[in-house]
Parts: C-alpha cells; structure tokens; sequence
C-alpha cells in the first residue's frame, strides 16, 4: 500500500514544482486592428427591408435613406409551373410606405395565386445624385 501514496506524492510534488517554476506564455506578435478612417462613410443607395407575407403568397418592401437618391425602381422576377413572371414599380422618394408584391397576376381586384415558385429574384435599382447606379439583389427562397 505504500507504492500508491509514493506515486500520488511524487506526482503531487511534481505539479507544486512546474507551478511554481512555470514562465507566462508571451505571443509571438502583438495583434494590431486597423485604425478606423477619419472620412464619414456615405451609404450606397436606398436601404430596403423585405420580408414574406404571413402566407408566404408576397413579399412586402419598405424603403427609407432617401438623402442620397435621385431616383429608383424595383423588380421581382420568378418561375411559376415554369413560365417567368415578373412585378414591379418605382421607388417614390420619400415615400416610406410599405410595398406589396405578389406572387399572382391580379386584374379588377381579383388575383390568381402562382404555384411552384422557383428562381425568386429581387432587384433594387438606385440612381444616385453623382450619376452612379447601384444594384441590391435579393434572392429569395420561397
């Protein structure tokens, strides 16, 4: 029985001694960040959420950060039963209204719901006051 408290004590001296002795670990490098830019940063573009319908049959849109803007416009295109439809409209600015788009073709009030939606793209084209363009895609997975 003495073999076992020989070797706990060895084992427990040998730990008190590495700890005791033990050097910090120093990195290799020190790390560095990027400094952050003195410039304001201007954004690209009018800023869009989307988001489903409850029924997942549209989606709806709302645009706001209209400062920079001349002008804009959106489009979806999808497959339905493989056959390529398409809605869209014009970006009115200032208008902070939600925008609804369906997954249908609608005449008089009456909309006849697509099926077998596939390959659902959503396009927001800005015009900026520079002259620039700027294109949002979305790809959306009904």
């Amino acid at each position: 029985m003495k073999e076992p408290k020989i070797t706990f004590l060895f084992f427990l001296i040998l730990i008190i001694f590495s700890l005791i002795h033990a050097k910090p670990a120093h990195a290799v490098r020190t790390r560095t960040r990027k400094p952050k830019s003195a410039g304001t940063y201007v954004p690209q573009g009018v800023r869009t959420s989307v988001r489903f319908r409850a029924d997942r049959l549209g989606l709806f849109l709302t645009f706001s950060n209209f400062d920079n803007i001349e002008s804009g416009h959106y489009e979806l295109l999808y497959e339905a039963s493989g056959i390529t439809q398409a809605a869209g409209g014009t970006i009115l600015i200032g208008d902070t209204d939600t925008k609804e788009l369906l997954f249908a073709t609608c005449s008089h009030g009456v909309c006849n719901f697509h099926e077998n939606i596939q390959n659902a793209r959503l396009s927001i084209i800005s015009k900026l006051k520079n002259g620039q363009t700027v294109l949002k895609p979305f790809r959306i997975k009904v």
